[in-house]
């Protein structure tokens, strides 16, 4: 059972177990082992096709283990019960679609569904927390609108909406900041890391960028391979071994100026290092 922490949410436990997952015969992960640390922001990271948003599913029991289990508070996912489910944990998928015609705070709106029932009308908690959710994306002044004519980067805000208007202890998003433009990334992920300071919300967010995980996450998951190759605090665990090995890319990681965080710099084929003392224009190319 959950017991209550130092801001005075309960803590939440989930872990997998020896899990696989895969889709008909192919199999996507298999042996993972893995706890998400409570209360923290948790980066998943790995090159394309190395099973992070299949363990993002698997996590949120969208996905039945083909070996081991998931458990979310010492309880089986898999035999709990949906409602049960989604009034702990939310889950902001890749790419979800919405009905045709519906609006925007309509959207929004039924990320409240866990917390309806037979009796329970909408009620003026459920209004607030729609509320709370336009405003915190900044998405409040597209409420009346339809989704399907809204542009890419404001309908990933409007998703991350309804995920936040459930109102769950546990948060699990998969590459929310496809589409939005560096501006909105940065809002976004600043909005998670607020969120997450403030109420202790465990997050649990799939990343593409790997400079945006370490600024922002305080545990790192890299795949490969279907497999859990590192984990641990950013600090710790990305190094330019560990990037090369996960992403096969040669580089430098250096202190992020700004975070102090690790920021990876790539090398590539078509520049060479600036040579000591050498600024501006006259930096080295491996052209010249």
């Amino acid at each position: 059972m959950s017991a209550p922490n130092g801001n005075g949410r309960r803590r939440h436990e989930l872990r997998a177990e020896d899990l696989a997952l895969g889709y008909g015969s192919h199999e996507v992960l298999a042996e993972v082992d893995l706890e998400i640390p409570d209360g923290r922001v948790t980066a998943v990271i790995g090159a394309n096709a190395c099973g992070k948003s299949t363990l993002l599913r698997g996590l949120a029991r969208l996905l039945r283990p083909r070996a081991g289990a998931v458990y979310l508070d010492g309880k089986r996912i898999h035999r709990m019960k949906t409602l049960d489910v989604a009034a702990e944990l939310g889950l902001l998928p890749q790419s979800p679609n919405a009905p045709d015609g519906i609006t925007v705070s309509d959207l929004v709106g039924r990320g409240r569904y866990p917390h309806q029932g037979w009796l329970r009308q909408w009620s003026a908690g459920d209004e607030a927390a729609v509320a709370a959710a336009l405003e915190a994306t900044g998405t409040a002044e597209l409420a009346g609108r339809r989704v399907q004519e809204l542009s890419g980067g404001q309908r990933q805000r409007v998703w991350v909406a309804m995920a936040l208007a459930q109102e769950t202890d546990l948060l699990l998003l998969d590459e929310p900041t496809t589409f939005l433009d560096i501006n909105h990334q940065i809002e976004l992920l600043d909005l998670l890391s607020d969120l997450n300071r403030r109420s202790g919300k465990t997050i649990v967010i799939v990343l593409h960028d790997l400079n945006m995980a370490c600024r922002y996450a305080d545990h790192i998951v890299a795949m490969k391979d279907g497999r859990i190759f590192v984990e641990g605090p950013p600090r710790e665990v990305v190094d330019a071994a560990s990037v090369s090995a996960v992403f096969g890319v040669d580089c430098e990681v250096i202190p992020d100026p700004v975070s102090g965080a690790p920021l990876v710099v790539p090398r590539s084929r078509h520049h060479a290092p600036v040579e000591e003392g050498v600024t501006g224009s006259r930096a080295v190319s491996s052209r010249g």
